[in-house]
């Protein structure tokens, strides 16, 4: 599950999808940032309407020190359905000794008071104190939770009061709260529509380099010939790619066609080879019958010799038989074990050999008393291999054949080595062929029949020449006890 998670098919969808999340999280707090100071900015404007609207009427209630009109123009705006709220808007009219001229809260203001007499307007003394700004221009404060607006009262170019206009507490939270609660209600909706629309976009984008993925892990797995992709082409980076692997696609089943073609020939080759051995090995016999045969028919009856054509034609039989048989060698697992005794019988035989008083043989056995492989096979391996690197050698100078059978991690191990002249690579390539022999006046079979032994045995033989030796390299896993 990890891995699939992982795979761009569910990663590019989910990036999308992540976008669009954080774009609308922040395109909230952009647009809730940005509707407080509207808000602010539209309540300072009404504020500071009302400042104006106000102003002269309430100059002239001070000059004539009218608080009637004034209370009445203050108050008249509000209405009389706003009771006792606290968090309702109000307004005051401060005289320049810093009292309250008049109000429209006298139950929180009293008039005639000191402006900071009252608990709340303790604060608003420090404001007017300190306003900051331009002293004769109306200017906006914020003020637990409220807008305060202060504009100057003037008469003939002086200033007679001051004003002080509150908006309502929390208004532009409450309205700030409703304009988001409506927008997020309305984003949410968006969502819920984009989101599937950016799972299915990012999913149609990546489908063309997931298929591709999925052709690219089908090379290798299954045949060159069964592996048929038909991949996104488009100009883009995944089409570029996607074109590419179709030229590499038709590469390799042009090279495996080539590799069937050259394998067919290699194979007729072979066979080429191998039928003009056999031909050659039986046409060699069957002439010397044939001419057995023509000269007991062409001479005089006192001088034929039945007894010496019938030796002749079954010699020539015996031959032709034996070369059949190597063609059809087959290894027959045989229940007795090999032993050092079929090993040293080994030595023996090819002590024998002509080839040896030429070459020096060097020996050695390094096995236990029991080997767990049928004697026949391994004699016949062994016996193959020592007379051809003492034949080998014989021709050489100095002349050294050298032989190493030992067991190791139930395998038996034969190598051989001997001097003389270098096999070329073009004929170690085939050199476990039938009939196919580097050395003058070899039938090519014994190195066929000894790798036809080893290759049923599930064992491995190797072989390889250079300017010093000529090695045979043969491994022989031990039979299990269950094998018959």
């Amino acid at each position: 599950m990890r891995i699939a998670w992982q795979s761009l098919r569910f990663r590019v969808p989910l990036s999308l999808v992540a976008v669009i999340l954080v774009t609308s999280l922040f395109l909230s707090v952009a647009i809730g940032v940005q509707t407080r100071f509207n808000l602010e900015a539209d309540q300072v404007r009404s504020l500071t309407a009302q400042a104006y609207a106000l102003s002269p009427i309430l100059s002239d209630a001070v000059l004539h020190d009218d608080v009637w009109t004034a209370y009445t123009a203050l108050h008249g705006p509000k209405g009389a359905a706003d009771g006792e709220d606290p968090d309702r808007p109000y307004h005051l009219v401060i005289d320049e000794q810093q009292r309250i001229f008049v109000t429209d809260r006298p139950e929180r203001f009293p008039l005639g008071e000191p402006l900071d007499t009252p608990a709340e307007g303790r604060a608003l003394a420090v404001l007017l104190r300190h306003p900051g700004g331009d002293r004769d221009r109306p200017r906006a404060i914020e003020y637990d939770g409220r807008q305060i607006l202060i504009a100057p009262l003037s008469s003939e170019d002086s200033s007679i009061a001051t004003l002080v206009i509150a908006g309502p507490r929390g208004a532009i939270q409450k309205r700030q709260l409703e304009i988001l609660q409506g927008g997020l209600l309305v984003m949410l909706v968006l969502l819920l529509l984009i989101t599937p629309f950016g799972w299915a976009w990012g999913t149609r984008m990546v489908r063309p380099l997931v298929r591709l993925a999925e052709c690219m892990r089908r090379v290798g797995k299954d045949p060159i010939d069964q592996v048929r992709c038909p991949v996104y082409a488009g100009q883009d980076e995944i089409g570029q790619l996607a074109r590419v692997f179709q030229s590499m696609l038709a590469e390799l089943h042009e090279k495996q066609a080539l590799e069937r073609q050259m394998l067919t020939q290699d194979r007729l080759a072979a066979i080429g080879r191998i039928a003009g051995g056999v031909a050659h090995e039986i046409n060699n016999p069957l002439s010397g019958m044939l001419v057995a045969i023509d000269t007991y028919r062409e001479s005089p009856p006192e001088r034929q010799n039945p007894e010496k054509t019938l030796q002749l034609i079954e010699r020539g039989l015996t031959q032709i038989r034996d070369t059949v048989s190597a063609l059809l060698v087959e290894c027959r697992i045989e229940r007795r074990q090999c032993t050092a005794e079929d090993i040293e019988d080994i030595h023996r035989l090819a002590l024998t050999n002509p080839a040896a008083r030429r070459a020096k043989l060097d020996w050695r056995y390094q096995a236990g008393e029991a080997i767990a492989l049928p004697a026949t096979a391994v004699r016949q391996i062994l016996l193959n291999l020592v007379l051809n690197a003492l034949q080998a050698a014989a021709e050489a100078e100095p002349a050294v054949a050298r032989v190493e059978i030992q067991t190791r991690d139930r395998q038996l191990l034969i190598d051989t080595w001997n001097t003389g002249r270098p096999i070329p690579q073009a004929i170690l390539e085939h050199i476990f062929e039938p009939f196919h022999s580097s050395r003058e006046g070899g039938t090519g079979l014994g190195l066929w029949i000894s790798y036809q032994v080893v290759t049923q045995l599930d064992g491995e033989i190797i072989a390889s020449s250079d300017e010093d030796w000529t090695h045979f390299h043969v491994t022989l896993p031990f039979l299990e006890p269950e094998d018959p």
